[in-house]
């Protein structure tokens, strides 16, 4: 591990310690720390608590940590690559909003750039140079992860509007998406307002809307072009979304 100081707090980006751990100690933080941290497994797996989530993180998962959100991790096994750092708030906020933490799937450059930022951040360079080279570290992360989350959650969601019609189950979207259900589940959870499940429900109510609005095809066979398997099982969550059967909304918009 290298650790890095002084602090200038003139600076928008103060790296505060980034390396590896090849046999990961058991942390507890409660209070949270006062740095922002990146955390990856490069080896095993782990319990992760947050604030008020708890996960487990295999090989080549990560998560980012807000400042002072209480964590704490363990893992037979378990190696971690890390960075932790002061300031960015503005940057972070960008990124991530009031979430105070979020699970990434670590990109093929990141080892290597943790080692380019650690050989650089023991260079001669000046205290701005290396402040530039910890935010470039971080945005290149950000960016990488979060576009990667956008194009899965699309790429699930775009799997869910073509099958509405189909017996869809969370392990045929897992295996579009690449990942296994497990995996699948934590990411949607995460990085979107709904589960996997769920979202596919909400396809499938708003296209029985769409439908019933501007179709004249029968309502049962509305519930089978939206996926559901009987009249009455649509009827039943038609009603719990809409607050009125297929029928009575039919009659209301037309």
């Amino acid at each position: 591990m290298h650790q890095y100081a002084p602090i200038d707090s003139r600076l928008p980006f103060i790296l505060c310690s980034a390396g590896r751990s090849q046999k990961q100690q058991p942390v507890v933080r409660s209070p949270g720390p006062t740095w922002h941290q990146i955390i990856w497994v490069s080896r095993g797996g782990g319990s992760f608590t947050v604030g008020e989530g708890s996960f487990t993180l295999s090989k080549d998962e990560g998560v980012f940590m807000k400042n002072t959100v209480p964590h704490s991790y363990s893992g037979d096994e378990l190696s971690t690559s890390f960075v932790t750092f002061f300031c960015a708030e503005s940057l972070i906020t960008y990124y991530f909003g009031d979430e105070s933490y979020y699970i990434f799937k670590v990109p093929d450059f990141l080892e290597q750039a943790l080692d380019d930022l650690c050989r650089f951040a023991v260079s001669n360079a000046s205290r701005a140079a290396r402040s530039a080279a910890g935010y470039s570290f971080v945005i290149d992360l950000l960016s990488a992860v979060t576009e990667t989350t956008d194009t899965l959650i699309e790429r699930v969601r775009s799997y869910l509007t073509d099958h509405l019609s189909e017996p869809i189950q969370l392990d045929d979207v897992a295996a579009h998406a690449g990942l296994d259900r497990y995996a699948l589940c934590r990411y949607f959870s995460s990085h979107h307002t709904q589960s996997v499940m769920s979202e596919l429900k909400s396809l499938r109510i708003s296209k029985a809307k769409q439908l019933l609005r501007y179709s004249t095809e029968s309502i049962e066979h509305i519930g089978h072009l939206c996926g559901f398997e009987s009249p009455s099982y649509f009827a039943l969550r038609f009603r719990e979304e809409c607050g009125c059967s297929p029928m009575e909304y039919r009659k209301l918009r037309m």
